[in-house]
């Protein structure tokens, strides 16, 4: 039943990153680029990683996929922040 359950999360996992990578193809522009990249194909990485938990349920799993888990939450919005503070400064320094 557990084998069902990851296998399930893992698919639905694998359909919303290849959704992501339609959306990075067909959008035009940047920031909706990046929030393809920082929203739909974190909640993917978030699905793996429960089913990562529930197939192998032991502390120490549990802790390093804690602490992936935050580093993603915290730095993925932060480092789309800086690709749009760059992009805007190349943009700016494109029109002098």
């Amino acid at each position: 039943m557990i084998d069902i359950i990851v296998g399930i999360l893992v698919i639905l996992s694998a359909i919303i990153i290849f959704i992501a990578s339609i959306g990075i193809v067909r959008f035009k522009t940047l920031y909706t680029r990046m929030h393809v990249i920082t929203k739909v194909s974190s909640f993917a990485f978030v699905l793996m990683l429960v089913a990562l938990n529930i197939l192998f349920f032991h502390w120490k799993i549990l802790l390093i996929t804690l602490i992936i888990f935050h580093v993603l939450i915290f730095l993925s919005p932060i480092s789309a922040h800086m690709i749009a503070k760059v992009s805007q400064f190349i943009k700016k320094e494109s029109e002098k």
